[in-house]
């Protein structure tokens, strides 16, 4: 969630909360619902065999690079990837994973790109990135899903952007775009899954999800502003979705560095909003809270104050962790 506004440390670059989000959203029970609503093959599956019988391996994030000019090894399975080249710019895939798709059997490679952003980005239009990566994605199987000419190995290509702002004037969607056959002449028809090897969708989420489930669930995660308790509970009784225990420390990092929770706490004072993220955290988890905002360069007095933890204790953090402190 990129948003520069110097004046409010806060608004700025948050890289604890991209990287939680980013987390939570890799584990399998969450990527099932995404592949269920966006990706067609799917449809008809429930999310427990998703989950359990058609993601491949763990996906994982930010851990393995990917040169298009050096192919990766077979048995790297999902990852997040920087795609780089001696004669571009380098690009950056947040996750990356393999499934399988449930009727063939097929592999179908899935890219998912989380925009950790505010607002939608105003120096490009963010399709064009979509099928820029799809693109990259696709050409990168050469020598790592199919050698030489062996073009019919190809695999399917989803390129899937969640964005949590929608465009000016606009509300929540889910938008895909893939290629089509047209018949300019005559009568020859081609089997869709010979070309029909790129999906990029588009996710925006906005001020309503219109009961569309995978929308309400993005919104309850990323847009709702109450503490990791209640999204828990929720989580479970909404959408029958059991957290496992790093998708719930995940998930009170996420809650705890929330900007949407900071914003508002923000206009209020900032008194206000830290001691809303601190509410109903068990000491350990203030101290792992305290370290947070400490790494996004939070005053001590303000950590102090909201979280009850003696200015002593939180020097102590920063030191053991090599941190400046701001007074």
């Amino acid at each position: 969630m990129t948003v520069k506004a110097a004046e409010n440390p806060l608004r700025g670059n948050n890289p604890s909360y991209d990287q939680a989000a980013k987390m939570f959203l890799s584990r399998k029970k969450m990527l099932a619902w995404i592949l269920k609503r966006v990706v067609t093959e799917y449809k008809d599956v429930s999310l427990k065999d998703i989950e359990e019988k058609y993601i491949e391996g763990e996906p994982q994030v930010s851990t393995v690079p990917v040169n298009p000019d050096h192919p990766i090894p077979q048995n790297i399975r999902g990852s997040r990837n920087e795609d780089s080249s001696p004669t571009e710019g380098k690009i950056v895939f947040d996750i990356l994973f393999h499934a399988k798709a449930p009727v063939s059997g097929e592999l179908i490679t899935l890219i998912i790109n989380i925009e950790a952003q505010k607002q939608y980005p105003d120096k490009y239009p963010l399709i064009k990135r979509g099928v820029y990566y799809a693109c990259r994605a696709l050409s990168s199987e050469k020598e790592r899903e199919f050698t030489g000419i062996d073009y019919g190995s190809i695999r399917k290509v989803y390129s899937i952007w969640l964005c949590m702002e929608p465009p000016a004037g606009e509300d929540s969607s889910i938008t895909s775009y893939h290629l089509i056959e047209e018949q300019l002449h005559g009568k020859h028809i081609e089997n869709l899954v010979l070309y029909d090897l790129i999906n990029v969708t588009t996710i925006y989420l906005g001020n309503s999800d219109d009961g569309d489930r995978l929308l309400g669930l993005l919104r309850l995660l990323f847009k709702e502003g109450i503490n990791a308790a209640k999204k828990k509970e929720r989580l479970q009784e909404e959408y029958n979705l059991n957290l496992t225990d790093d998708m719930r420390e995940e998930l009170s990092i996420m809650c705890n560095l929330s900007e949407g929770i900071f914003e508002r706490g923000y206009k209020k004072g900032y008194d206000t909003a830290y001691k809303t993220a601190y509410q109903d955290a068990s000491h350990a988890e203030k101290e792992k809270m305290a370290l947070k905002l400490l790494e996004n360069g939070i005053k001590l007095s303000i950590i102090s104050d909201s979280s009850g933890l003696a200015i002593d204790r939180i020097v102590e953090i920063a030191q053991a962790n090599h941190l400046q402190i701001v007074h």
